[in-house]
C-alpha cells in the first residue's frame, strides 16, 4: 500500500462505483484522504438514490462537504430527513440543476424551500417531491426551468405567481386534475410565457395555455402527458391549431391514439419525423391518399402497430416518393409473405429510400412477420433493423428553429 504513490491510489478510487468508494474509506486514513480528491475531480454531476447507495450519515456528511463547491448537477432519492438535513448544512454555489426525490411523499413540506433557497443560490433548474404548495418557488431568484408534477397539494394560484415572477423556460405540470382546472381562476398572460422553450402537461391543463399559444415563438418543445383516456387526435390538433399551424415540426410523435396519419396529411402539417406509437386504425383511410400527400413528411416511423391488409402496406409503399425513410418496429401484420417489388416502389422516386424492419409479427401465425425483397434498385435500401427511440409520451413535438 505505502509503495504506491497519491496518483496511483487516485486513479484506482475513481474506477469504484460511489457505493463502493463510501465502503473503502473506513478502510485505511490514506484512502480516506485521497477520496476527497476523486470526489471534488469525479462528481460535476450526481445522480443517485441514498437508500441504494447506502451512506452512513457520516459518510454522507464526507461526501457532500467534499463535493459542495464543484458539483454542477444533483439528483437525489431521500429516505431520512437526516439526510436532507446533512445535504442543507452545505452551500453548494455551482448547482444549477437540483432534483430531489424522498421514499415519501411527506418528507419535504414548504418550510424548506427556504432553506433550500439558501443552499442552492445558482439553482435554475428545479425538480422537487413532497407536500409543496409553491408557496416560496416565486423567491427562487435564479429559477428558470420547473417541475411540478410530483408537488402534492400545489396551489393552483402560486402557479400564476411562479410565470410572471420568473418567466420560464421550461415547465412541467401533469399534476392537476379537471375539477381543480375547472374551479380554478387563474391567468396567464402572454408577456409571462413568452421565453417557455418547453412545456409539458395535461390536456385538461392546455387550458391554461391555449389562448396564447400563437405566442410562444420559442417553444422548442411540447409534450402532452399523463395515463388518463387522450382525446381524438383530429380534437387535439384542433385545439393546438394556434401552436402547429404553418411551423415546421422536427418531430411529431404521438402514442396510444388513431388515425394519425390520416389526420397529419389532412392538416398538412409539415413534419421532417413523424413517429406512430401503436395505432390500430393506421391505414382504414390510406387509399384515399396519393403522391403528393406526403409531400410534406420526410420519414414515417411505425412502431407497435396493426397493419391490417397488404393493400393499405402497397398504398403506403407505391406513395411516398417524397419520403426518405419509412420504418417498420414490433408491428403486427394481419398478412405474411409480403412481397417488396423494389421497381414498383421506386417508380414515383427521385431520392432514396432506405426502409427499416425490425421485430415484426404476423397476427395469425403469431410468428415474426415474413417478408422478402423482389429485385434491386438503387433508389431503395434496406437497412439493417433499428429500434429507434421514442418518448412514448401522447404527444410530443419538437420543433424545428
Amino acid at each position: 500500500m505505502e509503495a504506491l504513490n497519491d496518483y496511483v491510489v487516485i486513479r484506482i478510487l475513481s474506477f469504484l462505483d460511489l457505493k463502493s468508494q463510501q465502503i473503502i474509506i473506513g478502510l485505511h486514513p490514506r484512502f480516506y484522504t485521497l477520496m476527497a480528491i476523486v470526489w471534488r475531480s469525479q462528481y460535476k454531476t450526481v445522480s443517485m438514490s441514498l437508500y441504494e447507495a447506502n451512506f452512513s450519515n457520516e459518510a454522507l456528511r464526507y461526501f457532500f462537504r467534499n463535493i459542495c463547491n464543484t458539483v454542477q448537477v444533483l439528483h437525489l432519492k431521500m429516505v431520512s430527513l437526516e439526510q436532507f438535513e446533512e445535504l442543507t448544512s452545505n452551500v453548494f454555489p455551482k448547482v444549477h440543476d437540483f432534483r430531489i426525490g424522498t421514499s415519501s411523499r411527506q418528507l419535504l413540506t414548504d418550510s424548506d424551500i427556504p432553506i433550500i433557497i439558501k443552499s442552492f443560490p445558482s439553482l435554475r433548474t428545479f425538480s422537487p417531491q413532497g407536500v409543496l404548495s409553491g408557496k416560496y418557488f416565486a423567491d427562487i431568484p435564479l429559477l428558470e426551468r420547473l417541475t411540478l408534477t410530483y408537488c402534492k397539494r400545489f396551489c393552483v394560484q402560486n402557479l400564476q405567481i411562479i410565470m410572471k415572477t420568473h418567466k420560464l423556460k421550461e415547465i412541467k405540470m401533469c399534476l392537476f386534475d379537471e375539477r381543480t382546472i375547472r374551479s380554478s381562476n387563474i391567468n396567464l398572460p402572454p408577456e409571462c410565457m413568452e421565453n417557455l422553450e418547453s412545456i409539458k402537461i395535461e390536456l385538461e391543463e392546455l387550458a391554461w395555455f391555449s389562448a396564447n399559444l400563437s405566442e410562444l415563438k420559442c417553444l422548442k418543445e411540447f409534450i402532452l402527458c399523463g395515463t388518463r383516456g387522450m382525446a381524438p387526435y383530429p380534437l387535439i390538433c384542433r385545439k393546438l391549431r394556434g401552436l402547429i399551424l404553418n411551423q415546421h415540426l422536427n418531430i411529431l410523435e404521438t402514442c396510444n391514439t388513431t388515425h394519425i396519419l390520416g389526420t397529419v396529411i389532412r392538416a398538412n402539417l409539415q413534419v421532417d419525423s413523424l413517429k406512430i406509437v401503436t395505432d390500430n386504425s393506421l391505414f382504414h383511410d390510406i387509399a384515399q391518399f396519393r403522391t403528393e400527400d406526403y409531400a410534406n413528411i420526410k420519414k414515417l416511423y411505425l412502431k407497435s402497430s396493426y397493419i391490417e391488409k397488404s393493400a393499405y402496406l402497397n398504398s403506403l409503399m407505391y406513395n411516398i416518393g417524397n419520403l426518405e425513410l419509412v420504418s417498420f418496429e414490433q408491428c403486427v401484420f394481419g398478412f405474411d409473405n409480403y412481397e417488396f417489388v423494389a421497381s414498383a416502389i421506386a417508380e414515383k422516386r427521385t431520392k432514396p429510400l432506405q426502409v427499416n424492419i425490425y421485430q415484426n409479427s404476423c397476427l395469425q401465425t403469431n410468428l415474426p412477420w415474413v417478408w422478402t425483397k423482389i429485385g434491386e434498385h438503387s433508389l431503395l435500401q434496406f437497412i439493417e433493423g433499428r429500434n429507434f427511440e421514442y418518448s412514448f409520451e401522447p404527444l410530443y413535438i419538437s420543433f424545428k428553429k
